[in-house]
């Protein structure tokens, strides 16, 4: 091998070396992830003790947890519920919303916060439906955590 290309593979291979350690540096030194309030929660709970750390987890899992009643079938007169019935169980923590979406993923009901303890079994759609069966979706999630929401099948029928 010539002078000319050994000196071009030792500057190239130095090269190489600056990048990483430039990549290393940036990624040490580099801003810190935003961290939520859960997992603070979580890092405080580490410091403790393993009984205790899983008495503070058990709570915190409680805590998230979201009870709700609702039934699988709603039937309306246009867009007036005849039956229908949802109700946000007294041993939540927060106040809770729904919506409906149709089978296009439309959102044709989207309700107030109702209360830990309280129900709801009248409701007007936002958009009226076709006459006849529909599958739709109910999605319920607290109104204010944001951080618990599920989504489930409700069978809509259209008089």
């Amino acid at each position: 091998m010539n002078k000319a290309k050994q000196n071009t593979m030792i500057y190239v291979g130095i090269g190489i070396l600056l990048l990483l350690f430039l990549v290393v540096m940036c990624y040490s030194c580099g801003p810190e992830l935003a961290v939520s309030e859960y997992e603070n929660e979580v890092n405080q709970i580490k410091e403790i003790d393993a009984s205790k750390r899983q008495e503070e987890l058990n709570m915190l899992v409680e805590k998230g947890k979201m009870n709700v009643n609702y039934s699988s079938k709603a039937v309306f007169k246009g867009t007036v519920s005849e039956q229908f019935n949802i109700k946000n169980i007294k041993n939540n923590h927060h106040a809770i919303e729904f919506q409906l979406y149709d089978e296009t993923g439309d959102c044709i009901y989207s309700s107030k916060k109702l209360a830990p303890g309280y129900e709801m079994t009248s409701i007007e759609l936002e958009k009226q439906l076709t006459k006849g069966v529909h599958q739709c979706k109910l999605k319920v999630g607290y109104a204010e955590e944001g951080n618990v929401s599920s989504a489930f099948p409700i069978t809509i029928e259209v008089r």
